[in-house]
């Protein structure tokens, strides 16, 4: 059942994502921009620039590689779990099948298959209600992240993985533009300041984070690959912005070497 229910959020969330993505335009109301001629939003929602247009295409493939190996998994264990035509000595394959009972249960993958279902509805209510799709894509953050640190389980191993780490880093980021488009939109906070508070936020939350997944490299990756983007999105408009991107990508490259050295 978990696997059946995670293999439908993910095409939900990727049909959804790449309708938004590739829908012509940009929306009648939405969020002011945090820096002249840049909605940090829409950076990642909407991406025009290749390098941003390449981050949520990773993101998809990043998904589908977790599905497709997850099947994989299932079909490997079903291979192993069927008896011999002639069984001798205690039952293998049935203690095998045992082992794997959690693997594919809805509890292990609750957390990703809820934040992919809201991630999937949020984007579209980003224009007519900007504070609840903060609300909604905080939850697809959360579940996002508890789908990165509690690993994937296989029998008694749990794994860390790189590629769920990928969509939670790109899940953090998203999420804190357009708490930074709140804040300056319903608060007034200054466009530099709301965006350099959400940057020192995602810094601190990112080095945390990395810390818990030693040798998993992919939600670190996310976050540089986005900030990156936001830097060269904003250094002709805005340096102060660009500056304090690259003050948290140097904060997260140090976290970055400390997990896996």
């Amino acid at each position: 059942m978990g696997a059946q229910l995670l293999t439908v959020a993910v095409l939900a969330f990727i049909a959804s994502t790449m309708a938004y993505a590739l829908m012509p335009g940009r929306p009648a109301a939405g969020p002011p921009s945090e820096a002249p001629g840049v909605d940090l939003a829409w950076l990642f929602l909407r991406p025009r620039d290749p390098g941003m247009l390449a981050l949520l295409a990773t993101v998809w493939a990043a998904l589908g590689y977790h599905l497709l190996r997850l099947w994989l998994e299932i079909r490997r264990i079903a291979r192993a779990g069927r008896p011999p035509a002639q069984l001798a000595g205690p039952p293998v394959p049935e203690d095998l099948l045992r082992q794997h009972d959690r693997d594919m249960s809805l509890p292990e993958h609750a957390p990703l298959i809820l934040a992919l279902l809201v991630g999937a509805v949020w984007p579209w209510l980003l224009a007519q209600t900007p504070v609840m799709a903060f609300l909604l894509s905080a939850v697809t953050l959360a579940g996002a992240l508890a789908a990165a640190l509690r690993g994937i389980r296989q029998g008694a191993v749990v794994k860390r993985s790189s590629t769920l780490g990928f969509i939670a880093g790109w899940a953090l980021l998203v999420c804190l533009t357009v708490f930074a488009g709140l804040l300056e939109q319903r608060l007034g906070v200054p466009q530099k300041l709301a965006v350099g508070l959400a940057t020192l936020i995602g810094a601190v939350a990112a080095v945390s984070v990395q810390l818990r997944m030693p040798r998993r490299t992919g939600f670190s990756v996310a976050l540089i690959w986005g900030l990156i983007g936001i830097a060269a999105s904003t250094v002709s408009t805005d340096a102060t912005i660009a500056t304090a991107t690259v003050v948290a990508i140097a904060i997260i490259a140090v976290a970055l070497v400390r997990a896996t050295t």
